[in-house]
């Protein structure tokens, strides 16, 4: 947008929409028109979630733990909620995003299928869900 001319006002309306959870409430939190242009956004965004003494939302792996599927939670919902968590974990190791997930999950045929082809890759345990769940949704339908 910056090597197009856009105006400094789209490209700070256009940041906004691009906002999530504790960018978002940081964004939220800046006072009333303190920044009038795109380069003190970013110098702002930088310095906070990056630069020197900026705050850092990143969590343990342990956390991870803790999260289950709830009784009737539908599995969308369930992994919807397990990810929107993996995001703030920094640098997590995949073997353990795979074991905390099905650690987390309800003892029923989903997890049967991921025992049986022992999936090592949370890409492989979602690619697997994505295909339960669709196949969920056929049978409902």
């Amino acid at each position: 947008m910056h090597l197009q001319g856009v105006a400094d006002e789209i490209m700070c309306r256009a940041f906004l929409t691009t906002l999530k959870g504790p960018v978002r409430i940081w964004f939220s939190l800046l006072m009333l028109n303190s920044i009038s242009t795109f380069k003190e956004l970013s110098a702002q965004f930088t310095s906070h979630f990056i630069g020197e003494g900026g705050h850092r939302y990143k969590k343990s792996t342990a956390c991870l733990m803790s999260i289950r599927q709830r009784e009737e939670e539908m599995l969308r919902s369930y992994i919807a909620r397990f990810n929107k968590e993996a995001l703030l974990i920094d640098e997590a190791d995949d073997k353990i995003l795979v074991a905390t997930f099905t650690n987390g999950l309800q003892k029923d045929k989903f997890l049967f299928s991921l025992y049986k082809n022992d999936l090592k890759t949370m890409l492989d345990v979602l690619y697997r869900a994505t295909k339960y769940m669709n196949a969920e949704d056929m049978l409902l339908a």
